[in-house]
């Protein structure tokens, strides 16, 4: 599972257990526990049946649930005489239910649905729910097999499931958070990691106000419950610049298209405490650590994978540009151009994202040049040039839950790797702080503000500075008098 999944499921889990160990949440009769998995049934089918991807998938899948989850619990008496249980009730035995029951929430996808559902299920009720999935896994399993091998006949399995008889749901207070969410999204298209990003927050909310739904949150109750968002995990800066901000964003929206009566959360403000800095160079790198890295990229002198050209050649182009190394990460080939010996390359939302997303043209600084960075693109061709772009990447068809960039996966790789080179300081970004760096260097040989805002991407100040962007030839010159890094 990707990381930004994995970080919302985690949020949503632990919003479940607390609303468990608070002796919240709400409870259910084994009656309706089947009938609630029968709904489950029915949404795990829908995510994947119109596109299920090869047979073997769902086949593999499948066997892994029998084989390492299920028989891993089997008793030993089983395992010397199956036949002594043939229809398998050993599977049903308190011991096994609560061993297997994380692997089938982690496989069925619990905390997704019961998001979806507006639900916060008490601790019993928690696990009815989940056995009752259990039993019906492999079903599911096996109906979408059959749907990657083109067999759409009819499914019997929802019939045998008992009507859910609950109105507790919403009640008659309208949208739930996570519709409004979904609204937002669907309406907006925001970017695919604000997107990641946020679903944990909306997630958590919906369990968090899943009885009263968008409409009924009053703003006593959004204070309390942002400001409670705020442990020794998660910092007050967090809360305020995630959890609050997305809270504040998609509810304005909401109330301005008229989906909702109010936005709670306008009025909510979260305190800061002054954050202690340390660092004699802020966020930029020291001459140290930046030597450290380059030298570690110079000692890689024959590449051969993208994840070796990454390590080899972004640090050093993030250093001479101060791009984001998310711009650097998704550089194609085709986005190095030769300008009648001027060599520079396009940043732009056709490779991926752009915090602006507006194009620029940034020059390419003669010392990468001398290094053999041109030689390398020409070599690797007109695709990716960090990032494996061979075969296709399954892409995710849902937009609450977009798929990882294989340029953010090569990004991350990237500053773990300078994390193990010992540039490891938890103020310091391993990749961001070559921005920062740029920025503070140029500013030290006295660059025009207007001219290091153009070439690292930042909006300009003012409406003045706005006017006559520089030329990429006149980027080229500034660039000339940035101080070469000195290895020696």
């Amino acid at each position: 599972m990707r990381k930004a999944e994995w970080e919302a499921e985690v949020e949503t889990r632990i919003a479940t257990l607390r609303a468990q160990r608070n002796g919240k949440g709400q409870p259910l009769t084994k009656l309706n526990a089947i009938a609630l998995a029968g709904r489950w049934y029915n949404w795990f089918v829908k995510q994947y049946e119109d596109d299920p991807g090869p047979a073997s998938r769902w086949r593999e899948t499948a066997n892994y649930f029998v084989w390492d989850v299920l028989r891993d619990e089997a008793p030993q008496s089983y395992e010397e005489d199956p036949g002594s249980d043939p229809h398998c009730d050993w599977e049903k035995a308190p011991e096994v239910r609560e061993a297997v029951r994380p692997h089938v929430a982690e496989l069925a996808r619990t905390a997704s649905f019961l998001a979806s559902e507006g639900r916060a299920l008490n601790a019993t009720a928690y696990a009815l729910f989940v056995d009752a999935v259990s039993d019906n896994l492999l079903p599911a399993l096996s109906l979408l097999e059959r749907r990657a091998e083109g067999d759409y006949s009819r499914d019997n399995t929802p019939d045998a499931f008992p009507p859910f008889t609950d109105g507790s749901r919403l009640g008659s207070s309208g949208v739930s958070c996570w519709e409004l969410f979904e609204a937002f999204v669907l309406a907006t298209k925001p970017a695919p990691k604000t997107v990641s990003r946020w679903r944990a927050v909306f997630l958590e909310m919906q369990r968090e106000f899943a009885d009263v739904g968008a409409n009924g949150i009053t703003e006593d109750a959004a204070r309390k419950w942002v400001h409670g968002l705020i442990t020794e995990e998660r910092q007050a800066i967090t809360v305020r610049e995630v959890w609050l901000s997305s809270s504040r964003r998609v509810f304005g929206w909401a109330r301005e298209h008229k989906r909702i009566a109010q936005n709670p959360f306008k009025e909510v403000r979260v305190d800061v405490p002054r954050r202690v800095q340390t660092r004699e160079e802020g966020r930029s790198f020291t001459d140290s650590e930046a030597s450290t890295i380059l030298k570690a990229s110079l000692s890689i002198q024959k590449p051969a994978t993208p994840t070796e050209r990454a390590r080899r050649w972004v640090p050093w182009l993030c250093a001479y540009s101060g791009a984001r190394p998310g711009e650097i990460t998704q550089l194609r080939g085709v986005d190095v151009e030769d300008r009648k010996g001027l060599f520079v390359m396009k940043l732009t939302p056709d490779a991926g994202t752009i915090k602006t997303a507006k194009a620029r043209t940034v020059p390419i600084h003669e010392h990468l040049v001398r290094q053999g960075f041109i030689e390398m693109v020409k070599q690797v061709g007109k695709g990716a040039l960090f990032y494996n772009d061979k075969t296709p990447q399954r892409v995710s068809d849902n937009p609450l839950k977009p798929s990882r960039s294989r340029a953010d996966t090569a990004r991350a790789h990237l500053g773990e790797w300078v994390r193990g080179l010992g540039v490891n300081d938890p103020e310091l970004s391993p990749n961001h702080a070559w921005r920062h760096t740029f920025k503070r260097r140029a500013d030290e040989i006295g660059m025009p503000e207007k001219m290091n805002d153009a070439i690292t991407g930042h909006t300009q100040a003012t409406e003045g500075r706005k006017y006559g962007a520089p030329t990429a030839a006149a980027m080229a010159e500034a660039l000339k008098k940035f101080p070469r890094y000195k290895l020696d």
